[in-house]
């Protein structure tokens, strides 16, 4: 039996994303120069607004998939989803970082960080796809565990953004 995700988990984590979304555009508000941004802030920006607006919108889906269809089907749906957020945010976001290390950019991102960004988005997307796949069952918790990995990608990216300069 599948069953329904747990919709006060996701509240929590979409209400969450939505107040890092909230301070970083404050932050963005009260730092931007008339220059713009640099482009390792850029970046630090973007995926922070991919990673906490991925948690969001994954933690609301539910909340308008369950409702007409089966169980299977929506989960199905949003695990789709997720995967396919993943899989555009892992094309995307390790190869620009690996261009800002070639441009001089290698203190502000270390291949620690590389690798543990890199790590959140391969895990979602391998995740996603065994959930897809039927060969992960607990859906409900691997799906919170899916977007909390978003949300932590995101936070990363917010206090590095706030304390980690570009000169």
């Amino acid at each position: 039996m599948i069953v329904e995700p747990n919709f006060h988990a996701l509240q929590l984590i979409a209400e969450i994303a939505l107040g890092i979304v909230g301070f970083s555009a404050i932050l963005i508000g009260l730092s931007r120069t008339s220059d713009g941004f640099s482009a390792p802030d850029n970046f630090r920006i973007q995926l922070l607004t991919y990673s906490a607006f991925g948690a969001m919108f994954g933690a609301i889906l539910p909340f308008v998939i369950f409702g007409n269809q089966n169980n299977e089907s929506a989960w199905a749906i949003s695990c789709w989803i997720i995967g396919i957020y993943s899989v555009l945010g892992l094309l995307v976001f390790p190869r620009r970082m690996l261009l800002l290390r070639k441009q001089g950019h290698e203190e502000i991102f270390p291949i620690k960080l590389y690798c543990f960004q890199t790590g959140i988005l391969s895990t979602n997307s391998i995740v996603s796809g065994l959930m897809i796949t039927g060969h992960l069952t607990q859906l409900t918790n691997i799906y919170l565990v899916c977007l909390v990995l978003f949300l932590i990608q995101s936070t990363v990216a917010f206090i590095r953004t706030m304390f980690v300069r570009v000169n």
